[in-house]
């Protein structure tokens, strides 16, 4: 029996561009989620000018019929979405709201960019498709757009894109949903420059639209004044075809069904009133009034969460009470509200809270798909009807994130699991019996049984206290070395497992899989530790030989995290191995170039401590004249540090503590004190660190770096501080981490001691921040601690490891010995070292081992 291939599918898609292009000198390859049709004759270009033609899913295939034909007559490359599946995704902004519309992006050269783009404008006039928000329009008959922007990825990160234009300018790459140019480009179809500001908007003749409160690929939501009555009004918009479903219902459709919902709701407290609904454009307005100056999401973020119902000011019970009668008064009228969630939590000054946004919510037996997850209890079928127990659980979690900061933990596909981990989070930020009641609250509410729900709320409405239970409540687990060992051999069976798939053969950026910060070289430098293991020296040995030589090596600059230093870093590590022959080129004496930043991610402090450690492995080889060349390199890193001019003004702490950029200039990734601890590893490699000009730098640095950490401990220490304050790559962790280094042992008493400091605050945010990785998360306070252990030889220190590890596994889903450790994103997994497992494993192996180094720290001697 053949089976049928489905229209739009991967597999149709690739066989009907296969037939499109059979004859010509072009040559097709699929990943997840583009397909890229390649073209021989397209010269190299790191940016120019490029096009995206928007479609709706429907009608994506008779696109692709009519497109093709028109980019085989010029040199370019383009690449499509892989499927109409994938298509809804990105229309949606599942993966990132500026790919909204993106369904084709052409790669042009100079010379075709206007022909190109109007002969597509000519065959694609009067198709739709959702509008692409950082792009320019090549006509409004047509959904084809252009933008100036990088043709492969280049830059640090994949999050931070730059273009380096003919004089040097630097220029961000990374789309945005706000058109940009940059200076060194004219406009090919003659718009004009980018101005610096827009008039004030008049939506529909009469809201004048004064403020954002939020943006959506979908629509974005403003503060507005009605010029007709004075009165202050939120106006929220919703772009045509965004979102589309498969039955064709777009943002439009959602907005009028969340009018039809509030028109039920008209005269009930605690929801907004419907002003107005208007037509701008092809897109719509709902017009409702102002219900207050935040959501409950900003609040926390900015006031701190609340404090339980322990001491007075914000309580948790009496915003419980007021959201319950709000829905309780939804449910009288047959509304199930199905967002309920911080975002949708208004808060007025006199504490006052109303519920928005109704675009998923179910009026009788219709429902519109969506939901936020962790906010939905996700049992039962989809063609269940809609239950108001339901918001009940939403009510849970939307507490739990009042009394945390943080989400509901998501990334075990088993909603027992994510339910149990969330309440152990609350348990760690909320311990002890005096917050029992609070945590006996939100457990009753996030019940996967609808009738422990119903009673949990029935109490509440009762002001009754909750009644004891017989079972505990979950709470962080106890770390004991069984299970430690247990955890890391499962981690170290996992990662050997992920290595077999790296490093793969594109991502973000050229080389980008190859690196230590997210690729192979940081799972395999990780995993030279635990070389003992069953199936370790295998997976190592083919990760290594796959690594020198894959075809994007060489598009790595000299940079640590992100680049070539790093990744020998871990092939010279693989050499060592018993037959391992890895084929590779030696890196350069000289230091590759590197992004002119100067810090440790992709600048010079990085690149030069890479070579520390390069030249300490060379060292420990017998092979002196190597270790010289890379000691040699070295210096010119620290020489060109010392070239930059020192700017000791620092803004960055006169942002308020909520900001995530407050301690970002001094932080360890990006900031000075990732320069400064290269620039002391330097000092102290003996006769071959000897400069003065570098030991005054390396001081000078430690002593700004002294100066400043006071203030950024008070800030971090205040109830709106981000949990960014925290983390290694930006916040407290990096900055003690340095601090300790250069303190001890013995070396200098008050560093150590601000470096402790350091260490305790970040332990002390450890139970509100959400992440567990390296870069951003828990793994790096703890590897803080593992530090402030060793050089105190303090119990304490080694007991607030074992907490974060605790916390670590709460963040987690699976099965306490078989963790499945989340990524930055929360709700999947990645193996890499900066944000996903192996980071957790290097923490783990030094908890584990009462000792041993960082997986990458400059070396204290040569």
């Amino acid at each position: 029996m053949v089976r049928s291939i489905a229209a739009g599918s991967a597999q149709d898609l690739r066989t009907r561009l296969d037939a499109l292009v059979a004859g010509h000198d072009r040559r097709c390859r699929a990943d997840d989620v583009w397909l890229h049709l390649f073209d021989p004759r397209m010269p190299a270009l790191d940016h120019g000018w490029k096009l995206h033609v928007s479609a709706r899913p429907e009608d994506f295939v008779s696109t692709l019929d009519l497109l093709v034909p028109v980019l085989l007559r010029y040199t370019c490359l383009a690449k499509f979405a892989v499927s109409t599946t994938v298509l809804e995704e990105l229309n949606a902004g599942v993966r990132d709201p500026a790919v909204v519309g993106k369904a084709v992006t052409v790669y042009p050269r100079e010379q075709d960019v206007t022909a190109l783009g109007r002969e597509l404008a000519d065959v694609l006039a009067g198709r739709h498709g959702p509008r692409v928000l950082g792009d320019r329009r090549v006509r409004p008959d047509a959904p084809v757009y252009y933008r100036y922007g990088p043709f492969r990825a280049l830059g640090p990160t994949a999050a931070e894109l730059v273009m380096i234009g003919p004089d040097g300018q630097r220029f961000p790459g990374r789309a945005s949903i706000r058109y940009r140019q940059p200076p060194w480009a004219a406009d090919p179809f003659g718009g004009p420059a980018p101005g610096s500001g827009r008039p004030a908007r008049l939506v529909g003749g009469r809201y004048r639209l004064t403020s954002g409160i939020a943006r959506s690929p979908h629509g974005d939501v403003y503060r507005a004044s009605d010029t007709t009555t004075g009165a202050r009004v939120v106006v929220k918009q919703a772009r045509a075809y965004a979102g589309e479903d498969g039955d064709g219902v777009d943002a439009r459709g959602r907005l009028r069904h969340e009018r039809a919902v509030l028109a039920t709701l008209a005269d009930l407290e605690g929801v907004p009133r419907v002003v107005d609904h208007v037509r701008h454009g092809e897109d719509e307005y709902l017009v409702t009034t102002d219900c207050g100056p935040a959501d409950l999401r900003r609040d926390v973020q900015t006031h701190g969460p609340y404090p339980g119902d322990a001491r007075p000011g914000r309580r948790v019970s009496v915003l419980a009470r007021r959201l319950l009668a709000v829905l309780d008064g939804m449910h009288a009228r047959g509304v199930v509200m199905r967002d309920l969630k911080p975002g949708n939590v208004v808060l007025d000054t006199d504490g006052t809270c109303r519920v928005v946004d109704f675009g998923i919510s179910a009026l009788g037996a219709h429902r519109p798909a969506g939901g936020t997850p962790g906010y939905t209890p996700a049992t039962g079928s989809t063609d269940d009807p809609p239950d108001p127990a339901d918001d009940l659980y939403a009510l849970g979690a939307t507490l739990h994130y009042a009394l945390t900061g943080m989400d509901p933990v998501i990334v075990d596909p088993d909603p027992a699991v994510g339910r149990d981990r969330t309440l152990a989070c609350l348990a760690a930020a909320l311990p002890g019996a005096t917050h029992r009641p609070v945590r006996a609250l939100v457990a009753g509410l996030l019940d996967l049984d609808r009738a422990e729900r119903i009673d949990c709320a029935r109490r509440l409405r009762a002001g009754l206290p909750e009644p004891p239970r017989g079972r505990r409540l979950p709470a962080p687990p106890r770390i004991t070395a069984g299970l430690l060992d247990d955890v890391i051999a499962h981690t170290v069976a996992d990662c050997v497992r992920t290595a077999a798939d790296l490093p793969t053969g594109s991502g973000p950026r050229p080389g980008s899989t190859l690196t230590l910060y997210a690729g192979a070289a940081g799972v395999g430098l990780e995993l030279l530790r635990h070389i003992d293991r069953p199936g370790v020296p295998e997976a190592v040995a083919g990760l290594a030989r796959r690594t020198a030589t894959h075809p994007e090596l060489d598009a790595l600059s000299g940079a640590l995290y992100t680049g070539r230093t790093g990744v020998e870093l871990f092939l010279c590590g693989a050499a060592t191995l018993p037959d391992a022959d890895i084929p590779r080129p030696a890196l350069s004496a000289e230091p590759l170039p590197y992004d002119d930043t100067g810090d440790q991610i992709g600048g010079a402090a990085g690149a030069g401590t890479g070579r520390l450690l390069l030249a300490r492995q060379a060292q420990a080889a017998g092979r002196t004249a190597q270790a010289a060349e890379h000691l040699a390199a070295a210096h010119s890193c620290a020489q060109s540090l010392l070239d930059r001019p020192h700017d000791p003004e620092h803004p960055e702490l006169d942002l308020p503590p909520a900001s995530s950029r407050a301690a970002y200039a001094h932080g360890y990734a990006h900031g000075s004190a990732g320069i400064v601890h290269f620039l002391h590893a330097l000092t102290s490699c003996g006769d071959a660190g000897a400069d003065p000009a570098i030991a005054r730098a390396a001081r000078a640095g430690l002593d700004r770096l002294a100066a400043r950490t006071p203030e950024l401990l008070a800030s971090a220490a205040r109830p709106g501080a981000a949990r960014h304050f925290g983390s290694w790559c930006r916040g407290m962790a990096g900055i003690g981490t340095v601090l300790i280094a250069a303190g001890s042992p013995a070396r200098d008493p008050e560093l150590l001691e601000l470096g402790l400091r350091c260490a305790r605050l970040c332990h002390a945010l450890a139970p509100r921040m959400s992440l567990v990785s390296q870069c951003c998360g828990l793994s790096g306070v703890g590897e803080l601690l593992v530090d402030a252990a060793l050089a105190t030889d303090d119990d304490a220190h080694w007991r607030a490891a074992e907490d974060v590890v605790a916390l670590i596994l709460t963040r987690s889903g699976g099965t306490l010995r078989r963790p499945l450790f989340p990524d930055n994103t929360l709700t999947g997994t990645d193996p890499g070292w900066a944000t996903g497992g192996t980071g957790v494993l290097s923490l783990l192996r030094r908890v584990c081992d009462r000792g041993g180094e960082r997986l990458v720290g400059p070396p204290r001697g040569l």
